[in-house]
């Protein structure tokens, strides 16, 4: 393979995943040779051959060693000009004189050579050559040969009560470089509001909180911890009260085990904490931020896939703190091997634990949920207006309280009291007062879209992640059921190249709904918005 051509892919390697040290790579080390089993490379600076033999030669075999398909070693040369001679001191004319040698009779040489150079006189030992500084001027250290002990009066100590602009002096602080000031990023802050008590469980949510809830419990009671939930991996659609239960966890340790650590963060907090500490060069602070925890929270996991420079360190993050046992509680839109780019690594330790889902609300969690907000607030809602709610917007949480909160507000501008056809003019936006659509399969794909909160165009596709897999089951169960429409007509109609697959999937709809109470509630709720179209 030619040298310069796996150099580039070489340098595309860390500028990917190492792309702190891709600058250094490209712009100062150079590939110089190469053979079948080792590349040659060379640094413009001496210090670098040391850092590199150090800290990232091993890594660098391993990425060239990939690259080339076979056992590659790399050897680090210093640059040509590290090891030249020292220039000498001048010798005062003297000394020259005294320490000349008597001058050697002449040798006549061959034609075809050059005469060898004159030797150099060695200096003598009063004017010994200046040591080469091993260090390069812009890592050379401070000058410590002038500073003098201070005594205990000299010494003006810090008040106390100004403890928080104290400052912990650096070594290199007198080599006159400027502190950037750093960002102070906090963790997520927590809702007092969401609770276990205020959480509305049912079918579509159950094994999710109480997984959720012994979690939490394991503050109080550690002898009863399960590590098969470690780590604690909840999954589903946005909007249904998975960031509610981290809130939750968060709240119930602080009422009842304030003295551990907990940190709640999103995936995004983490990413921004990483690069700036990697830009800034304050990792072991980073570090000893989140691998000194007893619990770790991240909500939206999935945003991991498409960073790399969190990877690494959410993975070591992640061995350390299980080897700890230390509690990983995650939430994700999808399951862990649903998470596009995420490493295998990364898949197998998201799922090594409990893997929880989240389903969309039935018609009864939208009523008890409606009523709880009510009571709460205060508000008297009739039975026949939590009905027409619960009944057209059951597919996410939040977006149901969105309902309510609008109900409530029009009712208060308006003084006028909460009524079935209040509740039909003040929400026209979100639930159309238009009725009696027709019932086909393209409105029956639309539903079931709508209720997992997918894309038509991936349930018509061709990808196979769970998370298209089972709406496009359970769409085309209820079209040949609802509609009655032969196989071949739904291979079409779903652009499948056999009728067999239409067939298997209302066949393994039947089955999950015999077994699985999940799956079964989703059925019935989308059959319930079809039927009050």
């Amino acid at each position: 393979m030619d040298f310069f051509l796996l150099w580039e892919q070489v340098l595309d390697y860390i500028n990917k995943n190492d792309s702190q040290y891709y600058q250094m790579f490209s712009y100062n080390v150079f590939p110089t040779s190469i053979t079948d089993t080792t590349l040659v490379i060379t640094p413009n600076k001496p210090y670098l051959v040391r850092w590199i033999n150090g800290v990232y030669r091993e890594k660098l075999e391993q990425i060239v060693s990939r690259i080339a398909g076979k056992p590659m070693k790399v050897e680090v040369d210093p640059p040509p000009d590290s090891t030249a001679p020292s220039p000498q001191m001048p010798m005062p004319p003297a000394q020259k004189e005294a320490a000349a040698p008597s001058p050697a009779p002449a040798v006549p040489l061959p034609e075809d050579e050059e005469p060898l150079p004159t030797p150099v006189p060695q200096p003598l030992p009063e004017t010994p050559a200046p040591a080469v500084d091993p260090f390069p001027k812009e890592v050379a250290p401070p000058d410590f040969s002038s500073l003098k002990p201070k005594t205990a009066d000299q010494v003006t100590l810090p008040d106390i009560r100004n403890y928080e602009g104290l400052h912990e002096p650096s070594l290199f602080d007198t080599l006159g470089t400027t502190v950037e000031t750093k960002k102070n990023f906090q963790p997520n802050p927590v809702n007092e509001e969401y609770t276990f008590e205020t959480f509305v469980h049912g079918n579509c949510n159950e094994i999710a909180y109480q997984a959720a809830y012994a979690v939490a419990q394991t503050a109080t009671n550690p002898n009863q911890a399960d590590q098969k939930m470690n780590p604690l991996f909840i999954y589903g659609p946005s909007g249904l009260g998975k960031t509610h239960l981290l809130h939750a966890i968060c709240n119930y340790i602080h009422t009842y085990k304030p003295s551990l650590s907990v940190l709640f963060v999103s995936s995004e907090t983490f990413t921004n904490e990483l690069i700036d500490a990697i830009q800034n060069h304050t990792m072991p602070k980073f570090r000893a931020k989140y691998r000194n925890l007893d619990f770790l929270l991240i909500d939206d996991v999935q945003f991991f896939g498409s960073k790399d420079s969190t990877k690494m360190e959410i993975f070591n993050t992640f061995n350390e703190l299980f080897d700890k046992k230390k509690y990983i509680i995650m939430t994700s839109d999808r399951t862990p091997s649903d998470i596009d780019k995420l490493e295998d690594r990364l898949q197998s330790r998201f799922s090594s634990g409990l893997v929880a889902p989240i389903s969309p609300p039935d018609y009864e969690i939208c009523c008890i949920i409606l009523q709880k907000r009510a009571e709460k607030m205060g508000i008297t809602l009739p039975k026949d207006v939590v009905d027409y709610i619960a009944s057209h917007i059951n597919t996410n949480v939040r977006e149901l309280e969105g309902a309510f909160n609008k109900l409530v507000t029009f009712s208060h501008i308006k003084k006028e009291p909460i009524t079935l056809s209040f509740a039909r003019e003040a929400l026209k936006d979100q639930i159309p007062i238009e009725s009696g659509q027709e019932l086909t399969v393209d409105f029956i794909i639309d539903t079931v879209c709508k209720y997992y909160g997918v894309k038509k165009e991936k349930l018509l596709g061709n990808g196979r992640p769970k998370r298209i897999v089972i709406p496009r089951q359970i769409a085309m169960y209820l079209c040949r059921n609802e509609l009655h429409e032969s196989y071949p007509t739904l291979r079409d109609c779903f652009k499948r190249k056999d009728h067999s697959t239409v067939l298997y999937a209302c066949e393994r709809v039947e089955n999950d709904m015999a077994k699985d109470p999940q799956t079964r509630a989703a059925v019935e709720a989308i059959r319930k918005l079809l039927h009050n179209r």
